[in-house]
């Protein structure tokens, strides 16, 4: 650290790109064991440096969980407009239903009123049929 301060650094420690990576793009065997961590000399000043590589990663993981628990969220969002919509088809076919049983029932109303209605207007025909026979009755008897 103090000579990166100093502005001491070798001119291999100057180099941009990541030490990760060997000049054909190859890992070397000592990468390969230590796996994604980064090479250092002992008492180099990179030691406790942080990588552009590695902070993508981080980066990467930290997107990848937020994603996860995103699409967590909207699988119970998308789960309950599931739901919902079943509700609400369910709801539309009893509504049906109802309004069917509802004609079904107004229509016997309206049978019922119809079938009194012409039993109505055949006992007011009868009354007047007897009225006529006793008014001619009486008229023929005189």
């Amino acid at each position: 650290m103090r000579r990166l301060a100093m502005n001491e650094i070798d001119e291999d420690d100057t180099n941009t790109e990541d030490d990760d990576i060997s000049t054909d793009g190859k890992y070397t065997q000592a990468q390969q064991k230590l796996g994604k961590k980064r090479l250092t000399r002992p008492g180099s000043a990179q030691k406790g440096k942080i990588t552009k590589r590695e902070r993508l990663a981080v980066v990467m993981d930290a997107l990848t969980e937020s994603l996860k628990s995103a699409s967590g969220e909207d699988n119970s969002k998308y789960e309950y407009k599931t739901q919902r919509l079943a509700f609400e088809k369910e709801q539309a076919e009893l509504q049906l239903k109802h309004k069917a049983e509802e004609a079904k029932r107004r229509r016997k109303h309206e049978l019922e009123l119809e079938d009194r209605r012409r039993k109505a207007d055949e006992e007011s025909e009868k009354r007047m049929f007897d009225f006529f026979r006793t008014m001619l009755n009486q008229t023929n008897s005189k």
